[in-house]
């Protein structure tokens, strides 16, 4: 049987041809949920939500299950591996030759932009766009159809056939009216036909409706291409090719990069060819605190000016007391990095910042996100901006990001880290004591940071002895943090901000002797059979609060995996289970 799925215009299904009969709203409304996450798990809350908004029923799960159930039947024999269970969501499994907004991607990205466009049959997944979760997903794609769009006509005008393009590219404007890229474009398709007057209008038009929509000015690019209208002769403004929007000069308000850093060779590579080789429009580094994702992030950014040339920004999602900025605070950052003039009150601040986005070519790197919900308001939807994100929790939920976990570091590159920090020569007299060191600091660049700026000040002490002192009777954060607590608040904001489960079972891991455990020892520690283990011990995984080590094959049992909780999250685990006086089980 051959499927083939539709989004780009009223969903439908197709088999063989044929359209099939897809059920109940509720039924397609699931469906099409999953369709518009295609490959992505959709957790069971947000379909929950989709499908009663605030008022689910007592029976909600069951209900899903149900129409699961039936859908499966719909597509067929093998539904059971098109839509699986996954970790508390479902996920619909399809490639770009059944689902046509995947074919969608790929045709475009392949600069087949005709044959791409032809695949839409009106506004995508119309008739469930009043559902936030598909709503959303849909003007994503709408947003993708109106970059492939742009650069199609683009391509058209340099080739001397804009005015072709001129019926199109006005239908499209009256649905997008606020598109600046489309709109010069479009004035530049009027000159190229003679109709410079028509042109001249079409900015006329779109300065009003920023002004009582949005509060808004044109930007300066446009505004600069309507003057030069104004004063061109009309032969010459009928020759010219569609101009690109783009500041005067390109902003760079990354920090400076890290003065010490080291390592990371293979994760620098990673980043840097998926944002510039690759052209990934979003990338998302997590990893346990302490591991350098920000470092790792800004190094990065700096590497790539020359691949973002309208700019590189850097936005911190929390503020100094650990809690999460406003969205608004953080556009309003972000637009008058771009020199944007201040909206006024009640202004659309996205949509201000999609408008600037637009023909762009920018880098922003997000720092210390914790939730999808505060990344998405910031992606580009069109356009060949990216976004890099760093974060602990894996953000799962964040469709089509390239993904890279940050590990500690190797024993070599943390020695080299500490000897940048504290002499070369000095870590070269003791190299053994040097890596005894690093090893107790976890192979973190936080710990190591931390040694070596305590080493750095006691010179007289040889490393020997300060690595009998690391691996002592001392608690490790009192050997690396003495009265500075601004280390022990950014461990405390990391589990404080796990859900209650989670941090009360992080506090009951921390009693174990080492920050390495098995199943077993974590099942008893938790009080938990291991199948319940398992599922809390995965929950922590997803949040970087553990790792698993030791893991030489893929058929390799659940039960002999070996966890691993990062030194400085253990030993405050393990400070804090001992304040909060969390019994040791007996076993």
């Amino acid at each position: 049987m051959s499927l083939a799925f539709g989004i780009l215009g009223p969903l439908q299904v197709l088999e063989n041809g044929r359209p099939l009969d897809l059920g109940t709203r509720k039924q397609q409304i699931l469906l099409a949920a999953l369709l518009c996450h295609a490959n992505s798990r959709v957790p069971f809350d947000d379909l929950v939500e989709a499908l009663w908004d605030d008022a689910p029923p007592r029976t909600a799960r069951k209900n899903v299950q149900v129409y699961v159930s039936s859908l499966r039947r719909v597509l067929g024999a093998d539904s059971g591996c098109r839509i699986s269970h996954r970790s508390g969501g479902y996920v619909l499994h399809s490639d770009a030759e059944e689902l046509d907004a995947l074919r969608f991607a790929r045709l475009a990205g392949c600069g087949a932009a005709n044959d791409a466009l032809a695949l839409w049959r009106g506004a995508a997944l119309d008739g469930f766009r009043d559902i936030p979760l598909i709503g959303a997903a849909a003007q994503r794609l709408d947003r993708r159809f109106l970059g492939v769009f742009e650069d199609w006509m683009e391509a058209e005008i340099a080739a001397g056939s804009g005015a072709t393009t001129i019926e199109r590219a006005t239908d499209i404007a009256q649905q997008h009216p606020f598109r600046e890229r489309l709109r010069m474009l479009q004035m530049t398709a009027l000159c190229q036909a003679g109709r410079r007057a028509e042109a001249l209008a079409v900015y006329d038009e779109l300065r009003r409706a920023l002004a009582q929509e949005l509060g808004l000015s044109p930007s300066p690019a446009l505004t600069r291409f309507y003057d030069s209208l104004l004063h061109e002769p009309a032969p010459a403004a009928s020759r010219r090719a569609a101009p690109r929007l783009g500041p005067a000069a390109a902003p760079n308000l990354v920090p400076s990069a890290p003065p010490a850093f080291t390592g990371r060779t293979a994760a620098t590579a990673l980043l840097t060819d998926a944002l510039a080789g690759r052209g990934s429009r979003l990338a998302v580094v997590t990893g346990a605190l302490g591991t350098g994702k920000t470092a790792l992030a800004v190094h990065v950014a700096h590497r790539l000016g020359g691949h973002f040339p309208d700019g590189r920004f850097f936005v911190r999602l929390r503020g100094d007391d650990g809690r999460p900025r406003a969205l608004d605070g953080v556009l309003r950052q972000l637009l008058a990095a771009v020199g944007r003039p201040e909206p006024p009150p009640g202004s659309d601040l996205r949509w201000a910042w999609q408008l600037w986005l637009s023909g762009r070519r920018a880098l922003v790197v997000v720092d210390d996100a914790r939730r999808e919900s505060e990344v998405r308001p910031l992606l580009p939807e069109v356009g060949e901006s990216a976004v890099l994100v760093t974060a602990r929790p894996r953000l799962i939920g964040l469709d089509g990001a390239f993904r890279l976990c940050l590990a500690p570091l190797t024993v070599d590159e943390a020695v080299d880290f500490l000897g940048r920090v504290i002499g070369a020569e000095r870590v070269r007299a003791d190299p053994a004591s040097a890596a005894q060191i690093v090893r107790a600091a976890g192979l973190l660049p936080l710990g190591i940071r931390l040694v070596a700026d305590r080493l750095a000040f006691l010179r007289h002490v040889p490393l020997r002895e300060y690595g009998a002192r690391m691996t002592g009777a001392r608690p490790l954060l009192d050997e690396l943090c003495g009265d500075d607590v601004a280390v022990r608040v950014r461990l405390a904001e990391s589990i404080d901000d796990l859900p209650a489960a989670s941090y009360g079972a992080v506090l009951r891991l921390g009693v174990l002797p080492e920050p390495q455990f098995t199943l077993e020892q974590a099942a008893a520690a938790l009080d938990r059979d291991p199948d319940t283990a398992v599922r809390v011990l995965e929950n922590l995984m997803e949040a970087s609060v553990l790792t698993v080590r030791d893991v030489e094959a893929e058929e390799e049992a659940v039960h002999t995996v070996r966890y691993e909780m990062p030194a400085l999250t253990y030993a405050y685990a393990r400070e804090s289970a001992a304040a909060a006086r969390v019994p040791v089980s007996r076993t």
